[in-house]
């Protein structure tokens, strides 16, 4: 099962660029050599009996929807800096 939105939150690498002009998402995916799959920390398929094809399957769909959440925060960002804008 895919992390929550509130675990990808927690867990996410979202900074500030230079100059402050934008945001980058840092995404590390981790594969053990025993098969677990990691995204950000997060264990995909920790239990005892995991499926490897799936850990890939369900870290695919944690990073779609940690690129979904922060486009999300990306295009607030804009608004809110189009709002904040000298007119």
């Amino acid at each position: 099962m895919p992390a929550s939105i509130k675990r990808i939150r927690d867990n996410w690498k979202v900074q500030s660029t230079k100059k402050d002009k934008g945001l980058t998402l840092t995404v590390t995916v981790t594969a053990y050599d025993n098969g677990m799959v990691e995204v950000d920390g997060v264990p995909i398929n920790a239990s005892p009996a995991y499926d490897q094809g799936h850990g890939w399957l369900v870290a695919a769909e944690t990073v779609v929807a940690t690129l979904v959440e922060f486009r999300k925060d990306a295009v607030k960002r804009q608004k809110d800096k189009s709002k904040s804008a000298p007119d």
